[in-house]
């Protein structure tokens, strides 16, 4: 299951509405969204390089390198238009989950 952690500053997210990324994300990418997961957390600082919206982006390891690049390039354009922030606003970092790193309903989850 993808899982995006994202971080926004808070201008971006008074009129947010979370359906519509995951939708979004799921046109962008050819994913179902009902695989999908949007974590949107607000108020956040930076200093150094500014991204308005920073990701960052689980997959599990049994997609394929294309897979991946659709995921994330998807999350990256869905973020963009859900948010009218430009693709240069926006940073997606990737992580690779293994088979058994993740517990799910009490179970350790084997793929």
């Amino acid at each position: 299951m993808p899982i995006a952690n994202c971080f926004v500053h808070d201008e971006l997210t008074p009129e947010l509405e979370l359906d519509a990324l995951t939708r979004l994300w799921s046109q962008e990418s050819g994913v179902g969204r009902e695989q999908m997961t949007i974590n949107v957390i607000a108020g956040t600082r930076q200093t150094g390089a500014p991204y308005r919206v920073m990701a960052f982006l689980y997959l599990p390891s049994l997609w394929s390198s294309e897979q991946v690049r659709q995921l994330q390039v998807g999350l990256a354009r869905a973020l963009a238009r859900g948010l009218a922030v430009t693709p240069a606003e926006v940073q997606v970092i990737t992580s690779i989950v293994e088979s058994g790193h993740v517990v799910e309903g009490g179970e350790a989850q084997d793929w």
